[in-house]
């Protein structure tokens, strides 16, 4: 993954391959409680997804949002915004890159036959929910 987020001129960057043209797919809503452990996402305002099984979340507050971009080459970046003691953290969530290694992953297919869109689809939302139910240590 790239380290480069914004290019020269100011534009957004995949941080994949550095593509510059990139669109918002949707909002992540992240929700923990006091044991620093992820409860549930919230998808665009309105699709909430639980977690079940116990995924370390070391961010407690109540402003935690991340932005869920697709570049025109088919990849997925999250930018991270995570309150934690007073201080906002950008884009140093772990789980959050995870999550978006998994869904470059799981949409690999689609990216290599050049078959996506830039809408936030019930696929989508289950691949999160996928990625929510694997079990961590």
């Amino acid at each position: 993954m790239s380290t480069r987020q914004i290019s020269d001129q100011g534009y957004l960057l995949c941080k994949v391959c550095d593509f510059e043209y990139m669109h918002l797919v949707g909002t992540i809503e992240a929700h923990d409680n006091d044991s620093y452990e992820l409860t549930k996402l919230v998808i665009n305002g309105k699709h909430t997804i639980d977690c079940q099984n116990k995924k370390k979340y070391s961010y407690r507050s109540q402003g935690n949002i991340h932005l869920l971009y697709r570049c025109e080459e088919g990849h997925f970046s999250i930018i991270s915004f995570d309150g934690h003691k007073g201080v906002v953290l950008f884009d140093r969530n772990t789980l959050m890159n995870d999550l978006t290694m998994f869904l470059n992953e799981k949409t690999k297919d689609d990216r290599d036959k050049k078959q996506f869109d830039f809408v936030m689809s019930y696929a989508i939302l289950g691949y999160i929910e996928d990625f929510l139910s694997i079990e961590t240590t």
